[in-house]
């Protein structure tokens, strides 16, 4: 080798040597990170740091940043690491785009001088969403249940006119008439998440009997419709009958249940069935295989059924006699001086009064002599707070058939009492013990929050320890855990959502499955329209009142239309008078043990043997008299006797001991004149909702 040629290969070797000091070693595949930054602090004190996620909420996929700030910080690290593959250290501040893979804690920790160290955290949350449908395939116009669950979500929509649905889980039935693909959607602010769930629709059918009740003798005409259905075929000796639809005359002499056969062109078979029951007269009271009572809240007689006279008299064309000593042109004293008559409510929606102890018991007015002048209402108003009527004019308003026309045909063609009280001059939860055990035990007011359990049993428990088959409804909670028979898991069991009720009452097997008694507590809409807040329907004063009479109707109108109507009986009533004016008095009864009441060194004197103020009440049954008004004095726990005739129970107190049992209301002798229920009008929701226009003009 030359001189130069070696001259040459030293530079060669010593460039290299530099080129590698200079770059340290390669990352894998060949890659030179960046130089680590050697930040120093600006200031002098401790470390301070923060952190933060914008969004924090994101779907699966989707980024957010991480932002940090530091003070006095001479490094930073976060965990889980936002370090690139070729950083080795964090700016002191800075932020870093990401898509977190799960739901994700970041901890950020700044060291200053001395190595003491500042901590902070950020969370990323992910927004998700599932739907199922169940069943996946359903014969047209049959029902899938939609089940959702979510995390995170701040709303959840589902398409295909479903709309808003609550809760991070929960269902909806839907009822497609063709294949229909339903997509839920979860956001939270710029989050968005879906999933989506397809319901088939194949080979069905269905079966009606119209009507499904009649008499001994009597013809019911079976209908029914199919789909994809290339047979079709009817029990009972009927036989293959027309495709897609059609009807058949029956006249069965005993309840009888019809069963229609669908098959395909490939062989696959469905079954729908439905069934006519048929009854006849020389019966008694042991005909009613199902009894059910639903108890609203705070209305008086007069403030509802003032003018049923006058409309029943009209439907009906004979003298309808109810409501003796009504005076329409009284005149009552108002709230701070001045007087005021009975008017027309002009708005189904009024602020609250108060029907407690002290004001029921002044409201009657009970003179030396041990009469009631009963004109007191109006100037106990004031008692709760009131925004609109100073003067207490709502205690004097009555409501007609331009408002309730459903409840004042109901009433009409069915069976009422002008003479049914409430148990006691108190208000909703004294009133409601009573309905439970004949009772308060001594209690006039509501136990305060978090009180001990009622030891009084209940007439549940009585109907559990006979055998019989009974269940509670309820639409947003009820009364019952209140008491120690709720500690009974056999009795709390027996507690389900009403929505269990209309499912119940659809099934053709009804008649079979219903429970022997059934107690509904009042409460809210459980099935609000999409995009609609739950409406409180138990019709008490600051609740609209056309609502809640179209959510009565909505469960009578299913009973009306289910295999059970033709041995049913659905009673309603009211638990107390809500502070309401009604002119008549209560009237003496038993009291129910030797608790007496737990009065206060302010409360007004009374005891436990005079009622509470008159309810509306409504029998509704085939086997009551038709158009029959009762005028028997009776209170709460004449419901609680009737059960206790129906199915042979013990009286729970000498109260409903000496109760009258309601069977003046049923005629079993004959046979029942409304096995087919008579044609009832809609209940309108669209009357002027307005509390502001509560009281008429002075």
């Amino acid at each position: 080798m030359s001189r130069s040629e070696s001259l040459r290969a030293l530079f060669l070797i010593l460039l290299s040597l530099a080129l590698l000091a200079f770059t340290g070693c390669a990352g894998v595949g060949g890659g030179t990170p960046a130089p680590s930054p050697t930040p120093t602090p600006t200031t002098s004190g401790p470390a301070t740091i923060s952190i933060s996620a914008q969004p924090a909420i994101i779907a699966q996929g989707q980024t957010t940043t991480i932002s940090w700030n530091s003070t006095n910080a001479s490094s930073v690290t976060i965990t889980p690491s936002l370090l690139s593959e070729d950083q080795t250290a964090l700016a002191l501040s800075g932020s870093v785009t990401i898509v977190p893979g799960a739901a994700t804690t970041y901890t950020a920790v700044a060291t200053g001088a001395g190595g003491k160290t500042a901590t902070a955290t950020a969370n990323v949350s992910i927004l998700s969403v599932t739907l199922t449908a169940t069943p996946t395939k359903v014969a047209a116009g049959q029902s899938a249940v939609l089940s959702w669950t979510s995390t995170n979500a701040s709303s959840l929509t589902i398409d295909q006119g479903v709309g808003t649905v609550n809760g991070a889980t929960g269902n909806v039935t839907v009822s497609p008439s063709t294949p229909t693909t339903y997509t839920i959607t979860a956001t939270n602010g710029t989050a968005t998440a879906t999933a989506t769930a397809t319901v088939s629709t194949a080979l069905g059918v269905t079966l009606k009997a119209t009507p499904a009740n009649i008499a001994s003798g009597g013809q019911s005409t079976l209908s029914w419709t199919s789909t994809n259905a290339a047979t079709l075929s009817l029990d009972n000796g009927i036989g293959t009958v027309a495709l897609p639809a059609g009807t058949h005359a029956v006249s069965p002499t005993a309840n009888t249940t019809y069963t229609i056969t669908a098959t395909d062109a490939a062989g696959n078979a469905t079954t729908a069935a439905t069934t006519v029951s048929v009854s006849s007269g020389g019966g008694n009271l042991q005909t009613l295989k199902h009894i059910i009572v639903m108890v609203q809240e705070n209305r008086s007689f007069d403030n509802y059924f003032s003018k049923l006279g006058e409309y029943a008299t009209g439907r009906l064309g004979v003298p309808y006699q109810i409501n003796a000593g009504y005076d329409p042109n009284i005149i009552l004293p108002l709230f701070g001086g001045g007087t005021g008559h009975l008017f027309h409510e002009p708005t189904v929606r009024t602020e609250n009064l108060s029907p407690s102890w002290d004001e029921s018991h002044f409201d009657i007015d009970k003179q030396a002599d041990g009469t009631f002048k009963m004109d007191r209402f109006a100037l106990t108003s004031h008692s709760v707070a009131e925004n609109f009527d100073n003067s207490g004019l709502r205690a004097l308003g009555f409501y007609d058939q331009t408002d309730l026309p459903y409840y004042y045909e109901l009433a009409t063609q069915f069976a009422v009492s002008d003479s049914f009280h409430s148990a006691i001059l108190a208000n909703t939860v004294p009133n409601r013990q009573y309905l439970f055990c004949a009772t308060s035990q001594g209690r006039i007011f509501p136990s305060d929050a978090g009180h001990p359990q009622w030891t009084c049993p209940t007439i549940f428990s009585s109907l559990q320890n006979a055998g019989v088959n009974w269940k509670l409804y309820y639409s947003s909670g009820t009364l019952l855990p209140q008491f120690t028979d709720w500690n009974n898991p056999a009795i709390s069991s027996r507690t389900e959502p009403i929505k269990n009720l209309f499912a119940l009452l659809a099934s053709p097997t009804a008649d079979q499955d219903l429970p022997q008694f059934i107690f509904i507590e009042n409460g809210n809409d459980p099935n609000p329209p999409a995009g609609t807040q739950p409406q409180d329907f138990d019709e008490h004063p600051d609740a609209n009142i056309q609502q809640g009479a179209a959510y009565v109707k909505s469960i009578i109108d299913a009973l009306m239309a289910s295999s059970a109507w033709n041995d049913s009986a659905f009673i309603l009533t009211y638990d107390e008078g809500g502070g309401l004016y009604d002119h008549v008095p209560p009237f003496t009864v038993p009291a129910p043990d030797n608790i007496p009441p737990q009065l206060g060194p302010n409360n007004l004197p009374g005891d436990f043997t005079q009622s509470g103020f008159r309810v509306p009440l409504i029998v509704v049954s085939p086997w009551v008299k038709p158009h029959f008004v009762s005028h028997v004095n009776r209170e709460t726990t004449s419901l609680l006797k009737l059960i206790e005739t129906r199915f042979n129970l013990p009286p729970l107190t000498a109260r409903d001991a000496a109760a009258d049992d309601m069977t003046e209301f049923f005629d079993f002798i004959n046979p029942p004149t409304l096995l087919t229920p008579p044609p009832l009008p809609a209940q309108p929701t669209n009357g002027v909702d307005n509390q502001s226009k509560e009281a008429p003009p002075q």
